[in-house]
């Protein structure tokens, strides 16, 4: 047993756990080779959008490769959609550029606008006219479309059947599904989704983000726009936080939490509980929510603290993680440490999205 900088005993890991530490390094470093070796379809260098006086994309570099689930996440107002707009050039940088499947935009904004599917904000569509018809209509501008292909996007997306139907009669989860089979028409190799569940009802949220899970298992490269933490972590392998058009940490989807993971802890006796408690991990890492303690852990210290409290003669009626919660908690941290670091000198507003 050692002690922290902070008074507080740490427990020494056990060789099992460091060689489980050792096999998770090794398979780390593996995936990341695999990963580098894949081609990078799309790619942000310096991208810098000015509105004014108001920086909404500061510097941002970015690299997405194929096959990527990519979590483009952020708060409102942190710069996403203002970005996703310089990418399908819809508007131009103030400096910088992007390159996509490697034609650089906007230099070459018409070739890379070949590559890519996706809609910005809403998905638009002529309300008179059915799915099919839109479908053929909107793919032929890139090129020519059987309808068995539009029959295939129609199945991916769960549409088959409401295929003739005018799009006007459609609701609003339907017209975001619609928007997937349009962006997957013409085989692109960059899917881009702003926001895709914005709007819907939990069940039409579970549709479509099964349906972006479906895409990455069959190895779309998907850029998926999100101001949801939970929906970036059921759908993708990757993500970058951005805020007030920084990133401010980007990396492997399991890998972007805290260093410390926290439990939900109930005993028979809570205030002798959170005594012993605290002198292992340290008071300021054990707090009490209504019946609960909430104590941040690190590896090996969750067992050796049931170890302490039963060998103390209390006893442990749950340990529940909660990791969900200290996902939250780091989102909010990174995003309003970024707020403190710019001193509100780079205010997104206005154009920034």
């Amino acid at each position: 047993m050692t002690v922290s900088p902070d008074g507080a005993e740490k427990p020494q890991r056990t060789p099992d756990e460091v060689a489980q530490a050792l096999v998770k390094d090794i398979s780390a470093a593996r995936e990341r080779a695999e990963r580098e070796a894949l081609p990078i379809v799309l790619s942000t260098h310096d991208l810098t959008k000015r509105f004014g006086d108001t920086l909404a994309v500061d510097r941002l570099n970015l690299t997405v490769r194929r096959g990527d689930v990519f979590g483009f996440l952020g708060p409102n107002g942190a710069g996403k959609t203002t970005t996703i707009r310089m990418i399908v050039g819809l508007i131009y940088p103030t400096s910088g550029y992007a390159t996509v499947a490697d034609h650089q935009v906007p230099r070459e904004g018409i070739e890379a606008l070949k590559h890519i599917g996706g809609f910005v904000e809403v998905p638009a569509f002529y309300g008179n006219m059915s799915a099919r018809l839109n479908l053929r209509l909107m793919g032929s501008l890139n090129g020519p479309v059987d309808e068995a292909r539009i029959d295939e996007v129609l199945d991916v997306v769960g549409l088959r059947e409401r295929a003739d139907s005018k799009v006007g009669d459609y609701s609003h989860g339907m017209k975001q599904r619609l928007g997937i089979a349009n962006a997957l028409i013409n085989k692109p190799e960059l899917v881009i989704l702003d926001e895709p569940t914005s709007g819907l009802d939990p069940q039409g949220m579970k549709d479509v983000r099964e349906l972006v899970r479906e895409l990455g298992k069959d190895g779309t490269t998907v850029f998926l726009s999100s101001h949801l933490l939970h929906e970036v972590e059921q759908v993708c392998n990757r993500a970058a936080i951005l805020n007030r058009g920084r990133v401010v940490v980007e990396g492997p989807v399991s890998e972007l939490h805290p260093e410390h993971s926290s439990v939900k802890l109930l005993t028979s006796d809570q205030g002798r509980s959170r005594q012993i408690v605290a002198a292992l991990v340290g008071a300021q890492h054990v707090d009490l929510d209504e019946e609960y303690l909430i104590v941040e852990t690190s590896d090996g210290t969750t067992r050796e603290m049931v170890n302490r409290l039963v060998a103390e003669g209390i006893g442990v009626d749950a340990v529940i993680p909660a990791r969900e919660q200290g996902l939250e908690d780091y989102f909010l941290g990174l995003t309003q440490s970024s707020d403190v670091d710019s001193g509100g000198a780079a205010g997104v507003g206005g154009g920034a999205r």
